[in-house]
């Protein structure tokens, strides 16, 4: 028998579903914004489409993970190593924006986390824990140093579990931590989680009896727009629903169920890298209050609060998120 509430875990894995949505809307609170601001009078030039596109000479890697997995890295630049991660449901080229604008001046490199894109698990699975020893093994085995770490969502949440678990790496080979509208616990709302979590639970019950969840298109498509603040781009709201689509559910689920797990508040209090948060005024998923809390735990953190902007920080406010990048490495310089 098939169960049409499993049809929600796509928004559920964009963190839309329509519970969360009405939980979650906010608004900028006084004096939230960190040093490192950007001018939110300014008019934003609009976005071509082949900003979302990544350029042609980017090279790819396929770094081996102690578990028999895989990791797909791709790259470009010179110069201080930025090391790019996504949320759920995306992939590397999330940050094509990012590779157009930054790899005059850094080494830009995009990692799919294990079951997005071309990246496989291996015999340990999924969740937040795997995905920050997959991080600890690309900048090992590209023997990275001063790297500045950007986490997007799920991205950012693997950079936490990352610190909490992997210290020595962190303070050998990374410089800084850029969290960029993700949260540090509790990603969704008592009175959501458990719905969540049983939906989660159900959707495993029929991987595992080789049985396929209901189509998600449309939800998917609903939720990519979701993720968005004011006046997104088309073509980005479509590559968004894209990667949504194309994620197999063996990977989905599980991805989904380590989400949910996610608590790195005591990893984050004994992290003493300078870092940045940064958050839009229209999150739904990881709101302004959220990300407040996340750089209050930190010992060393800047807030910034991006007006009007969503969730998808990267491909809504490349040129924002450029700027906030270059001045919290002259930060770290100086």
């Amino acid at each position: 028998m098939k169960h049409p509430k499993l049809v929600l875990l796509g928004a559920t894995a964009l963190g839309v579903g329509a519970a969360a949505v009405g939980a979650y809307r906010s608004t900028h609170p006084k004096g939230a914004t960190g040093s490192l601001s950007v001018d939110p009078g300014r008019a934003r030039r609009p976005l071509a489409d082949d900003l979302f596109d990544l350029p042609g000479d980017v090279i790819d890697h396929e770094i081996p993970t102690p578990d028999g997995g895989s990791v797909h890295v791709i790259e470009k630049g010179e110069g201080r190593p930025l090391v790019l991660l996504h949320g759920i449901t995306l992939r590397a080229d999330v940050w094509a924006p990012q590779f157009h604008q930054l790899t005059d001046r850094y080494r830009v490199i995009a990692v799919d986390l294990r079951g997005h894109g071309t990246s496989r698990a291996g015999s340990t699975g999924f969740g937040i824990p795997r995905l920050a020893d997959d991080l600890a093994t690309v900048l090992t085995e590209l023997d990275l140093h001063h790297a500045v770490i950007v986490g997007h969502s799920m991205g950012g949440m693997t950079a936490m579990q990352f610190c909490g678990d992997h210290p020595d790496v962190l303070a050998e080979r990374v410089d800084g931590l850029v969290f960029v509208a993700t949260r540090a616990h509790q990603v969704l709302p008592p009175y959501v989680d458990r719905g969540a979590r049983r939906l989660v639970a159900q959707g495993q019950s029929l991987v595992d009896g080789g049985r396929a969840l209901p189509s998600r298109a449309t939800v998917t498509t609903r939720a990519a727009r979701l993720a968005f603040g004011d006046r997104p781009s088309k073509r980005a709201v479509q590559i968004v629903a894209e990667m949504g689509q194309a994620m197999t559910p063996e990977s989905l689920v599980p991805s989904l169920s380590g989400l949910i797990e996610h608590d790195a508040r005591e990893a984050l209090k004994a992290t003493r890298t300078p870092s940045l948060v940064i958050v839009g005024t229209r999150d739904l998923l990881t709101p302004v209050p959220s990300a407040s809390h996340l750089a209050h735990l930190l010992p060393d953190a800047e807030l910034v609060v991006l007006p009007k902007a969503g969730h998808q920080l990267m491909q809504e406010r490349p040129d924002e998120l450029a700027e906030l990048l270059d001045g919290f490495v002259a930060r770290i310089e100086a």
